[in-house]
Formats: C-alpha cells, sequence, structure tokens
C-alpha cells in the first residue's frame, strides 16, 4: 500500500509547470483564470481574505484586493489546484 503522502508528492506541480501572476485588478484576475475549468479546486492562505473552494466561485467575486499572488497550473490534471497566498 502507498501512502497518502507518496501519492500527494506525486501530483505536486515543480516550479517550470506553473504560472504566477499578481492580478492587479478583476479583468486581470478573469485572466489568470482563463482556460481553468470551473470545479477546480482553490486553495487559499487564510490570511489573503479569500475563501471560495472553486474556480467558478472565484470568477464570481467583485472584488480583488491587492497583493495577492495567484498560482495556477501550465498543465491540467485532475488533481490540479489554484493556490492563492500574499506577495513576498
Amino acid at each position: 500500500m502507498v501512502p497518502v503522502d507518496a501519492l500527494a508528492d506525486r501530483y505536486e506541480m515543480k516550479a517550470d509547470q506553473l504560472f504566477r501572476n499578481v492580478p492587479a485588478s478583476l479583468a486581470e484576475l478573469q485572466l489568470a483564470l482563463a482556460g481553468l475549468p470551473n470545479d477546480m479546486k482553490v486553495k487559499a492562505d487564510p490570511e489573503t481574505g479569500v475563501f471560495e473552494d472553486t474556480v467558478d466561485a472565484l470568477r464570481s467575486r467583485t472584488t480583488w484586493p491587492a497583493g495577492l499572488v495567484i498560482t495556477t497550473p501550465r498543465n491540467l490534471h485532475p488533481r490540479s489546484v489554484v493556490k492563492i497566498n500574499k506577495a513576498t
């Protein structure tokens, strides 16, 4: 039996397989999400103030805080996620 952590590592995306954006507006957020499936999961750090859990919910936002980084996969996989955290 393969440990769950080993399965998670197998699907971890490498830096060269990710797009990293800092959208300054809702329009830029929409561009960053273009082409992603509506049901793709979103994982946001709690301090971002973003609590949406799918790309569809994220597209429905009416505001976008400045200084947040959105990381999206270049190649889609069933376990791909969109990650959101504060810019450093």
